[in-house]
């Protein structure tokens, strides 16, 4: 018989169940499509309802007053949910609520957004309101509590819909990993199962086989090699720049097409670099339309001369735009036949072989059937197997999908049968980058490819580097290191151990395992639990003397911190002062003790994997390519980590930054090491070896030179080309800097400046984005301004308060009157067009923590640090946040500096010149809000 469920949602008055109160439940009772019974009330909170949660949920303190209070509600709340499963939108929350308050309600639950989140792999959002819309479910009035659990239903029967249509054997398969892993979630696919079955033969789905002989792992057609020509053709730059011109091929496609001639300067620009072979610094603003103006030369080049372009990005959000808009374009309007591709480094793609490892194995934890049940819906549509368009919101989720991806630079193409069939997901994105014309690639693979002296990528000598500004930083994070203790035992506790029950764990239990069902001669196998007790052995080893080794360095840290305390993490750079004193000698015995048993692993798992190999010849052993992949990984990973920490702490060296940091009120201490500089890698492996490298990007120069980015690329003979902005900030935007406040190091600061906020965000209503250098200052000034601005019926929302940075964003832009707090990863890729970003305010200038190792090492090589590092990195960094405000030319708004240092030091005008010619003003705090409220009326 059908089962019934109880739809569920609650609004509060905010996320803590233990502090926050229930202001309305809703409920809903159904049986298939059958809606049974419906429950709804008001529930008086005994206090205010926060400004914010009315504006989300249209409840007001009038509503409330006079309705029941809670312990008069869950009785009959009680009564109505029963012994039936609950459903709702992350329902856990909802029931915690209610668990705070009474002992019942531990019922069993099914979470809608758990459930999209396994089968519609490619939701660009997973909220209630959004999914509702993607399965045309009535959502009334959404954050209602009744039409809240009403959606949850309906979502829950379209789900269950979507899910009857997967191939049987599938469901069967989810069934029984989520039993295995005790994933609750493993009912719903089994009513799915029985729903299907209950459907006429005609309306079944079809059975599909699936696994290596079926459709998921699709092999796709071959593609040949891109050839360089042998004849270098060079561009014909005026005719590429004929295509963007007012009457070009854009306009006549595009009716809404913009002429700039900025664009067409860079264009030119580009096609003349590599028509000459030369570098090239391109600094173009917001709104030049600077990825045509290098795309259209790229394509040209590299179709008529068979030579690949690489376009390297810092962010997803630009790769995804220029293959998903960008490209498209140029194909609807260049007469010629180009091919792109987009590649990601190994860890993006799944591995089949890893994936039917797994499957074969069966899920040990619900986490691991619920990643399961993900990949393998998602593999039914994924074309080319990049893991991104997964929705694995947690680090357990995201660090399973490492277990499945191909993150394993030995692997052996020539020995994996799906790299034979041509259904390895990395290798066919690597064949289809060697034939296109242009490849999109991030910062991070592109660094990666420097690592390995150029062989991540195919070969080429053409390469745009747009977001250009941070190469540094990419290069810096892409070639530096970190651990832990808790990663370094995760990594021995998976390799495996031999309890004292003389039980074999981790990976070593898995070769155990294989090895006794193929039924090996007695002398072998006692070789393979020789080997495998040796291994075990080792790790028990290597983890007591691990916990003997990060124990000092954990008291060491003490020691050096002293009587400091603080809220924030304490980072110590280990410099040679550091190394002499006394207490560093036990720290280099126990980094020396930790080394033998460690090595000893390595050795004994390269030679475990070596018999395997073996073994192969003659036994028909399960797995055997998966578990020598897993072994040979683990080696060349446990090798990795021994050989950094064995350098960091006895053997530095002197191009290399390394520091330890701790965090607060927790037991855990990291180990980092960094580049100090990327200038002699960039100039070897990307200027001396290409023949054309163009940078480019909106904040290249500082002070109006190129000259700090030189330096630090070593771009040393690049050419330069400023273009000019098609915005004409002087009538459109008002740059005040407050002149009567205190410096940021002065008592009273903070006060003011949150004070100066709430009357300016007052005067323009809200539409405005304040920016903030540390989540200290973010959150004194959101306690500051939240409850006076609400009062004026204004919204503020902030960073840091559990909602994504997606989700702020869209609420930011779609809501009135509202407030929006970032930190430093809200100083870019923020673009919010129009009315609703009006104003921008900058609470300081961003300088690097002075502490920061990386950059007190860097600093330290400068013979005027602050002068010749220090501010004109800052000035890069400013001037990204300055660009978040005019984001097109009816664009017109309010940047307010609440740091008058741009004023009173001498490093001020350098900032100031820097700006794209706003209209400057400085003045009193208290003239700011009708300056603003002024400029926004003219």
């Amino acid at each position: 018989m059908p089962q019934t469920y109880v739809a569920l949602d609650l609004e509060t008055t905010g996320l803590d169940a233990e502090r926050d109160a229930i202001i309305e439940v809703g409920a809903a009772k159904f049986r298939q499509d059958e809606l049974l019974d419906e429950f709804s009330t008001f529930v008086d909170p005994g206090r205010r309802i926060p400004h914010d949660i009315t504006v989300l949920t249209g409840i007001t303190d009038q509503d409330v007053r006079g309705a029941p209070q809670l312990y008069e509600v869950l009785p009959g709340l009680d009564r109505f949910v029963g012994e039936y499963p609950v459903v709702g939108h992350s329902v856990d929350f909802d029931l915690r609520f209610l668990q705070q308050h009474s002992s019942a309600f531990d019922n069993a639950y099914l979470d809608t957004f758990e459930l999209a989140g396994v089968l519609l792999p490619h939701a660009d959002r997973y909220s209630l309101s959004r999914l509702a819309q993607m399965f045309d479910v009535e959502l009334e009035q959404a954050h209602r509590a009744l039409d809240d659990a009403l959606a949850s239903y309906g979502l829950f029967r379209a789900m269950l819909r979507r899910a009857c249509e997967l191939p049987p054997r599938m469901l069967k398969e989810i069934i029984g990993h989520g039993k295995r892993g005790q994933w609750s979630a493993c009912v719903f696919f089994r009513e799915a199962l029985e729903e299907a079955a209950r459907r006429p033969p005609e309306k079944r789905a079809t059975p599909e086989r699936l696994g290596p002989e079926g459709p998921l792992f699709a092999a796709s057609e071959r593609v040949e090699p891109l050839e360089p020509t042998g004849d270098e053709k060079p561009l014909n730059v005026d005719f590429l720049a004929s295509v963007l011109e007012e009457d070009g091929a854009f306009a006549d496609h595009f009716p809404d097409y913009e002429h700039r001639p900025q664009q067409i300067e860079m264009l030119r620009a580009v096609g003349e670099a590599f028509n000459e072979g030369r570098h090239l610094l391109v600094e173009a603003p917001t709104g030049v339309g600077k990825s045509l103006a290098y795309l259209i030369p790229a394509v040209h080049w590299a179709v008529q001369n068979g030579e690949r372009v690489v376009v390297s990005t810092n962010t997803i959000n630009l790769q995804e735009q220029l293959y998903q808009k960008d490209v498209p374009d140029l194909e609807r309007i260049l007469p010629l036949d180009f091919e792109v591709a987009v590649l990601k480094g190994r860890s993006h793609y799944l591995c089949p072989a890893r994936l039917q490892a797994l499957r074969h194995r069966g899920a040990r934890s619900p986490e691991q059937a619920r990643v399961l049940a993900k990949v393998l819906i998602w593999l039914l549509t994924t074309e080319d197997g990049d893991g991104d368009e997964l929705f694995l919101p947690s680090a357990l989720e995201r660090s399973m999908w490492h277990r499945l991806s191909a993150d394993y630079e030995k692997c052996s193409p020539e020995r994996c049968r799906f790299f034979q069939r041509g259904v390895c997901y990395f290798y066919r994105a690597r064949r289809a980058a060697e034939a296109a014309h242009l490849t999109i690639v991030n910062h991070a693979l592109l660094l990666a490819d420097v690592a390995v002296q150029n062989r991540a990528l195919p070969e080429y000598n053409y390469l745009i580097l747009d977001e250009a500004h941070h190469l540094e930083s990419a290069t810096t994070s892409g070639l530096s290191f970190e651990t832990d203790r808790t990663s370094v035992r995760r990594l021995l506790s998976e390799i495996g151990r031999v309890t004292d029950s003389g039980r074999v764990t981790g990976l070593m239990s898995q070769v155990l395992s294989a090895c006794q069902q193929c039924d090996l001669p007695r002398s072998i196998m006692e070789e393979v639990e020789l080997s495998i007790g040796q291994i075990g052995q080792g790790v028990d080893r290597a983890l007591r003397r691990l916990d003997v080794f990060f124990d000092r360095l954990k008291d060491f840290a003490e020691e050096q911190k002293g009587n400091r305390s603080s809220r924030y993490s304490f980072r110590m750079r280990l410099t040679s002062g550091i190394r002499v004193q006394p207490a560093w000698d036990a720290i280099e015995i126990a980094c020396d003790d930790i080394n033998l048993p460690a090595k000893e692993v390595v050795r004994e798992l390269e030679r475990l994997a070596g018999g395997i190999d073996e073994l192969v010849a003659s036994y028909d052993l399960p797995d055997a390519d998966e578990l020598q992949v897993q072994m040979l990984g683990m080696a060349q990973h446990l090798e990795e980590v021994r050989e950094q920490i064995s350098h960091m702490i006895m053997d530095p060296s002197p191009s290399l930054i390394y520091w330890l940091e701790t965090q607060p009120n927790r037991d855990h201490l990291s180990l980092h090491a960094a580049p100090l500089h990327v200038g002699p890698l960039v100039e070897e492996y990307l200027f001396h070896k290409k023949r054309s490298v163009v940078l480019t990007s909106a904040t290249l120069r500082t002070s109006g030179t190129f000259d700090f980015l030189r330096e630090r690329l070593h771009a040393w003979d690049a050419n330069e080309l400023v273009v000019g902005s098609p915005f004409d900030y002087e009538s459109s935007t008002l740059f005040y800097i407050v002149d009567d406040i205190p410096e940021p190091s002065d008592r009273g600061y903070q006060r003011i400046v949150a004070q100066g906020m709430a009357e300016l965000f007052r005067a323009t209503e809200g539409r405005a984005l304040a920016l903030f250098t540390s989540y200290r200052q973010l959150r004194a000034t959101l306690r500051a301004i939240k409850a006076p601005l609400a009062q004026a019926g204004i919204t503020v929302q902030a960073q840091g308060q559990g909602v994504s940075r997606a989700q702020l964003l869209d609420n930011f832009r779609t809501g009135d009157r509202r407030v929006l707090l970032g930190t430093r990863s809200f100083w870019e890729g923020v673009d919010v067009p129009g009315d609703p970003l009006s104003c921008l305010a900058i609470a300081k200038l961003p300088f690097s923590v002075p502490s920061d190792p990386v950059f007190a090492a860097r600093a330290e090589t400068f013979e005027q640090p602050f002068r010749d590092f220090a501010v004109p990195e800052t000035i890069l960094r400013f001037l990204q946040g300055f660009g978040r405000l005019i984001r097109t030319r009816e664009d017109r708004g309010v940047v307010a500096c609440f740091d008058k240092r741009l004023l009173t030091k001498s490093y001020g005008p350098f900032f100031l010149d820097s700006l794209p010619n706003p209209t400057i003003r400085s003045g009193s705090i208290t003239q700011l809000s009708k300056a603003a409220a002024e400029w926004l009326e003219r």
